[in-house]
C-alpha cells in the first residue's frame, strides 16, 4: 500500500491544492491512499473523505497538524479540530482520546517549527513516555527538509527506540504530491482506516521517495513571498 500522509490544501493557510485536486493527482501516481493533513484545520480532510467514498480502492485517512506550544505534531485518524497552542503531551493526549496516533513530523527541522529541534528535554520525555503522551512514529522523509540531517537525525531516532517510520511529501502544492510515501505491508487489500492506524501502530511502514526538487520549492517560495498569490 502506498500512502502519503502529510499534503496540504487550500485549508491549510499556506497551500494552494483544493481537496479534488489532490485526488485526482494522487489517482494520477497511483498512490492507494492519502492524509490531508492541514494546519489547524480539518476541513479539508473532511471534504477528500466524503469525494473518496465514491472512489473504489482510494482510502482517505483522517488527519490534522496541530501547531503544539512547542512544535507540530500530526493526529492521525483524528476528525475533529484539536486546539492549537496546548502543550505536546496534552496535545497528544487529546489525539488519543479521539482514537488516533500521534506522528511527529519534520522533528528536526529548524525552520518549520520541528518539535524536537529546539526542545531536547520534550523530545526525550515524549519518546520514553508510556500510554497517553506516548508518540507512534516520525517522518524519517520529509519531501521538503532541504536540510538533510533532519530526516537523518529522524532515522536515527526511530531505529533506537522502536518507532514507526513515516515518509511523506508533506506537499502545498499539486506537483509534489507523492514525493515521498509511506509504504505499508501486510495490510488487506482494501483496508480500512482502522487498518492503516493499526499498521503503522504495529510498526509495518517503510518510507520511500525522494526529496521535492529545489526549483519547485523555490518558485513556491516565490509566490508565497512576492506574488502573494496563496
Amino acid at each position: 500500500m502506498k500512502f502519503d500522509p502529510h499534503i496540504h490544501s487550500i485549508y491549510s493557510g499556506d497551500a494552494r491544492s483544493k481537496p479534488q485536486d489532490i485526488i485526482k493527482q494522487a489517482l494520477i501516481l497511483g498512490l492507494d491512499a492519502i492524509a490531508i493533513s492541514d494546519h489547524n484545520s480539518v476541513e479539508g480532510s473532511r471534504i477528500a473523505i466524503e469525494l473518496a467514498k465514491k472512489i473504489d480502492n482510494f482510502l482517505v485517512i483522517p488527519s490534522i497538524e496541530i501547531s503544539s506550544s512547542k512544535g507540530h505534531i500530526l493526529g492521525f485518524g483524528v476528525e475533529i479540530l484539536i486546539p492549537r497552542d496546548l502543550s505536546p503531551e496534552e496535545t497528544i493526549e487529546r489525539i488519543h482520546d479521539e482514537g488516533g496516533i500521534a506522528i511527529i513530523p519534520h522533528p528536526f527541522s529548524p525552520y518549520r517549527n520541528g518539535l524536537f529541534f529546539r526542545h531536547r528535554k520534550t523530545m526525550k520525555k515524549l519518546i520514553n513516555s508510556h500510554g497517553s503522551t506516548s508518540i507512534e512514529g516520525l517522518e524519517v522523509l520529509n519531501a521538503r527538509n532541504i536540510i538533510g540531517y533532519s530526516n537523518t537525525k529522524s532515522n536515527r531516532l526511530t531505529n533506537k527506540h522502536n518507532l514507526a517510520k513515516i515518509g511523506s511529501s508533506d506537499s502545498h502544492f499539486i506537483d509534489s504530491i507523492g514525493d515521498c510515501y509511506t509504504e505499508i505491508n501486510d495490510i488487506e487489500a482494501e483496508p480500512t482506516v482502522d487498518d492503516v492506524i493499526e499498521a503503522i501502530k504495529s510498526k509495518k511502514t517503510v518510507a520511500k521517495g525522494s526529496r521535492t526538487p529545489n526549483r519547485l520549492l523555490a518558485k513556491e517560495v516565490f509566490n508565497k513571498k512576492i506574488r502573494r498569490i496563496y
